[in-house]
């Protein structure tokens, strides 16, 4: 799977594209919530503002993988929605106040909600029983992007200053426009569904309850990091008293072992010890990261658990993309990520919204108390999740047993 991404030409194009939209929606989101607490913004507010990116992507996502199929072109969907954000992030920094800084996460996740068009595209370049796969090996431009992003935006905002780094979303979105010239879908648009089709297959995939299923476990899952790397841990450290040097090595020590996590998964958890165990061992590593954070008064330590969390939820998050295509046609395929997309940016939105409640009118350890008791949960149903998958499976066989016996009779 590797060696095809450096052997052809157009699945490079392709990555470095994925990762130029990810330094793009994600680039300052490691300082932006200590930023505002220097302003004086309230914690409440500053998790309205962190989670503006993920009501987007939760009420844009679905819509735009059937509309997309409809209008037959998906590349012009992606290049637009990467616009927004390049022009939001200069709008912040000329005018930074609560408002703009809630613009600019609005329209990191209207960009964010494009990327289902990203995995439909990329799995079209690999074989239909290597889909799996080639949904964990994009998904490693994500930690990939935003490590790079933390990287330069620390070194310009200890430089330069912090609202100079926001022109390095911006400068990456214009990369990725640039990039996306050379794309192409590969794809027959004689073939493509019609109006029609598109509405039958979005009710079948709103009817199906395994994808329902799944998306609120990854809900859970990626609620973890978007609650605390980008908005409990950074306050935390900050208080302990880390600059912006420290806030892009805390990151980027979370997107690491996340990147390293999910090229495991494709080439090494997923032959040995299976979808369902992989899931199983990266939800425990995320209760143990998440419970012990707050007892951690040294930096050291808190590199530790960090590395520990991004770790943990680049396993058990591989796993619900992989999850998602498996035993789906490819027909199904755009609705199906778009819909099991939206319902996991529900812990986009509501991970930093319940950390800033609970921050200001709480305290800071009960947010990662709470976290650790809602993966314990997800980890309980994730083996139902996975059985539900497998019967979906064996019900279509069975449907299509009987289709075909009613046509010979």
């Amino acid at each position: 799977m590797f060696r095809a991404l450096f052997s052809r030409p157009e699945l490079l194009a392709f990555f470095l594209m994925s990762v130029m939209f990810f330094i793009c929606i994600h680039g300052f989101d490691a300082f932006m919530a200590p930023y505002m607490v220097r302003l004086g913004i309230e914690p409440q507010t500053i998790g309205m503002i962190m989670g503006a990116s993920g009501l987007a992507s939760l009420c844009i996502r679905f819509p735009l993988s059937v509309i997309s199929d409809v209008m037959k072109n998906r590349k012009v969907f992606m290049q637009f929605a990467l616009l927004l954000p390049v022009i939001a992030w200069p709008l912040a920094w000329m005018f930074p106040a609560a408002l703009t800084f809630w613009l600019a996460k609005l329209a990191c996740g209207i960009a964010a909600a494009s990327w289902v068009l990203y995995n439909i595209i990329f799995i079209r370049y690999f074989r239909r029983d290597e889909a799996p796969a080639a949904v964990a090996l994009l998904a490693l431009a994500g930690p990939i992007g935003v490590f790079i992003s933390n990287a330069i935006c620390g070194a310009v905002a200890l430089w330069f200053g912090d609202t100079h780094a926001f022109f390095v979303p911006a400068a990456a979105g214009c990369l990725a426009l640039l990039l996306s010239l050379r794309i192409r879908e590969g794809e027959d648009i004689h073939r493509a569904p019609h109006l029609k089709a598109c509405v039958e297959s979005a009710k079948r995939q709103l009817g199906d309850s395994t994808i329902w299923f799944i998306g609120l476990l990854a809900t859970v899952v990626i609620l973890v990091p978007f609650a605390t790397r980008d908005t409990l841990t950074p306050i935390y450290a900050q208080q302990l008293g880390a600059k912006a040097g420290t806030l892009a090595v805390l990151s980027n020590i979370h997107l690491l072992f996340y990147g390293i996590a999910v090229a495991m998964c494709s080439s090494v958890f997923y032959k040995r010890l299976g979808l369902v165990n992989t899931a199983l061992v990266g939800i425990g590593l995320q209760i143990i990261s998440s419970i012990f954070m707050p007892f951690t008064s040294n930096l050291w330590l808190i590199y530790l658990w960090q590395g520990l969390a991004g770790f943990s939820f680049g396993m058990a998050f591989a796993v619900f993309m992989s999850l998602s295509v498996v035993n789906t046609t490819e027909n199904e395929q755009t609705t199906r990520m778009g819909l099991f997309q939206t319902i996991y940016s529900c812990g986009m939105f509501f991970g930093p919204v319940l950390m800033g409640v609970l921050l200001q009118h709480v305290n800071l350890s009960a947010g990662y108390w709470v976290i650790g008791g809602l993966c314990l949960i997800a980890g309980l149903l994730t083996p139902l999740a996975a059985k539900r998958v497998q019967m979906r499976h064996m019900r279509r066989a069975t449907e299509n047993h009987e289709e075909v016996a009613e046509r010979v009779s």
